[in-house]
Formats: structure tokens, C-alpha cells, sequence
């Protein structure tokens, strides 16, 4: 099943904003998400469009892997006994 051009460019936001979630979160797994699914889009898209496609999408990869990640800035304490030493029994 072909994608027309507004369910492809729907399904190309939705995969922005999945890398840069990754990007913040999971950067190693970045890249082999962005091939699984950039292959998805290809895969449903017509044959002369899938050059296209493909340079957009590195366009977009490399824009994404540009931005700074704030998950660096600060790391998260999910401590539930913030402060509270562990003594031994």
C-alpha cells in the first residue's frame, strides 16, 4: 500500500519527533531506529520518490544529532530516600 504525500509527511513528523526523543534519551539506538523506519517510509512510498525521501531524512538525522542534549546538563535523582544513609540492620 502506497502512502500519499500527506500520510508520508505525517508519518515523517511523527518520526522527527521520535529522534529527538531518542536523541535526549537513547542516542544509541538512534540511528537503527531512524533506518527501521525511513526503510518503512520507502517501503510505502512510489519508486522515484524514494531518493527523495532517504536525502530528507539524512537532512533531518543530521539536524537532530546537531542539537545539544539537555539530558547531559543535569542528571536525574530518582532516589526515593534522598539524603537518608543506608545503615545496616
Amino acid at each position: 500500500m502506497l502512502f500519499g504525500v500527506e500520510k508520508l509527511e505525517s508519518e515523517i513528523c511523527k518520526l522527527r519527533g521520535l529522534l529527538r526523543m531518542l536523541h535526549e534519551d537513547q542516542p544509541d539506538v538512534l540511528e537503527d531506529v531512524f533506518e527501521f523506519h525511513v526503510g518503512s517510509l520507502i517501503s510505502h512510498a512510489s519508486p522515484e520518490s524514494h531518493g527523495h525521501i532517504r536525502a530528507c531524512a539524512q537532512e533531518m538525522l543530521m539536524a537532530i544529532q546537531a542539537l545539544p542534549r539537555h539530558a547531559d546538563e543535569a542528571t536525574q535523582d530518582f532516589s526515593l530516600m534522598h539524603g537518608i544513609a543506608a545503615r545496616p540492620s
